[in-house]
């Protein structure tokens, strides 16, 4: 049978942890107990995965709020650093989710500063990054498009000539 046609299944059984649920909620309700969590992380070694977090905290510390918090966050980020993990767990609380939105009035009278197209910025060069770079041999005066190129054509025409 081709595989490429096959439709497979797999089950997957979604995990009952109390503690987790009983961690989001009280990180809903509590922004201190975020803090006080990611303050437990303090000797922990950057950067870091979730698996590694959650097992550093096992062996650290046997607050089941705390262990069910850090399983809430997300599997494929590598944690930089404790300020990282205090992003990923903070959107379990609902006052800084509420802290980082756009008012109403925010978003009706926006306004947008759009730089001014007749100013010409100073900030990095007029060369276009797609310039050529000619090399030149201090021989002939023959121009190569790169320094491999110059080298090989210097070896090969000056070989035994005295040359460097």
């Amino acid at each position: 049978m081709d595989r490429s046609k096959k439709i497979e299944a797999v089950r997957h059984k979604a995990d009952n942890d109390e503690s987790l649920h009983n961690a989001v909620k009280k990180a809903s309700e509590d922004s201190n107990f975020i803090s006080q969590v990611v303050k437990q992380l303090d000797t922990l070694k950057s950067p870091a995965y979730k698996h590694q977090i959650l097992s550093f905290m096992q062996d650290k510390s046997s607050d089941e709020n705390a262990i069910g918090l850090l399983k809430s966050l997300n599997d494929t980020v590598l944690f930089q650093d404790k300020y990282d993990v205090k992003q990923g767990l903070g959107q379990e609380n609902s006052e800084s989710k509420q802290e980082n939105q756009i008012s109403d009035e925010t978003r009706e009278n926006l306004k947008v500063n759009h730089p001014d197209p007749t100013h010409r910025r100073k900030d990095y060069p007029e060369t276009p990054a797609t310039a050529m770079k000619n090399y030149n041999c201090n021989f002939c005066g023959m121009d190569f498009q790169s320094k491999d190129q110059l080298t090989k054509y210097q070896e090969f025409e000056f070989k035994g000539k005295g040359q460097q």
